[in-house]
């Protein structure tokens, strides 16, 4: 069975399982429970998050609040079914609030730049309604501020727990990507780097991501390790700028060819799918571009 792991006092991480990595679900235990982010699919929530909660001595009814990271299937596609179990009132960044009703929509249309590259669309994600819209800079549940870290996608937020002072990041930090990305996913390169940048003039002791990010992981713990971390993903943004402009005075100026020789020199695993590095070599050369 999978069960929360204490990452910090009364924050918890659940692995779920999607597409042979993980997903992060985040369980924050207080005078109210808040859950940040539900897994992939409705069998997640039922095999998954729901006897985790029990190991927890709580069930669906014991959260009150159901907030997500960004809209992608991965963080979102349990929503629905929890919903449908649960007395937990959804709240999402109001810029969100389309995708949140029509997850599907983007999901196909996040497919459509790189067609040929990209797995068939999530068909059984289902859109909700969310009870509560939340804006920049708001407290939720006393403790848990809403920062707007746009970049990987436009509606990516970290949650800032002040308690413990620890960041929620879900996928706003990249690094060099999952074991099955290839590279780090980001849609537009200078926002990303602003978002770093606003975390890094943040106070935060401890950090827990939504996935494992090579070559940082998933958690820091202490303000020296966030640093690192954040730094990090940082600074690989520009060893992509580096490569890139080496691949090119070479000669390789194909989108897909960039992407396979960023992939193999950062030392990932070349995808069964390409459209997220490609995304991520765009915004790159698009970048430079504007310079």
């Amino acid at each position: 069975m999978l069960l929360f792991e204490e990452i910090v006092p009364n924050i918890k991480l659940l692995k779920t399982p999607f597409a042979g990595v993980w997903s992060g679900v985040i369980l924050i235990k207080g005078k109210e429970n808040i859950l940040i982010d539900s897994g992939a699919t409705t069998e997640v929530v039922d095999e998954i998050v729901v006897p985790a909660l029990k190991e927890e001595g709580l069930t669906p009814n014991d959260i009150s609040l159901l907030l997500n990271s960004h809209s992608h299937g991965d963080h979102v596609g349990g929503h629905y079914r929890f919903k449908e179990i649960s007395t937990a009132k959804i709240a999402c960044l109001a810029s969100s609030l389309d995708k949140m009703r029509d997850p599907l929509k983007y999901n196909k249309l996040i497919r459509a730049p790189f067609p040929e590259y990209s797995p068939p669309p999530s068909a059984t994600l289902k859109g909700i309604e969310p009870d509560i819209l939340i804006n920049e800079g708001e407290l939720v549940a006393g403790r848990l501020r809403l920062i707007c870290t746009p970049g990987h996608d436009d509606d990516c937020v970290c949650w800032f727990d002040e308690q413990t002072k620890t960041l929620i990041t879900g996928d706003s930090l990249q690094a060099n990507g999952t074991s099955i990305q290839g590279v780090g996913f980001y849609q537009d390169v200078q926002v990303y780097r602003n978002s770093i940048k606003k975390l890094l003039a943040l106070d935060a002791q401890n950090l827990v991501s939504g996935h494992d990010y090579i070559p940082c992981g998933s958690v820091a713990i202490g303000e020296k390790e966030t640093k690192w971390y954040l730094e990090t993903c940082l600074n690989l943004t520009y060893t992509y700028d580096i490569l890139l402009k080496e691949f090119q005075a070479r000669g390789i100026t194909n989108l897909p060819d960039l992407a396979t020789e960023l992939i193999k020199h950062v030392g990932g695993r070349i995808p069964a799918f390409l459209f997220l590095p490609l995304f991520t070599v765009s915004a790159h050369l698009s970048a430079n571009t504007d310079k």
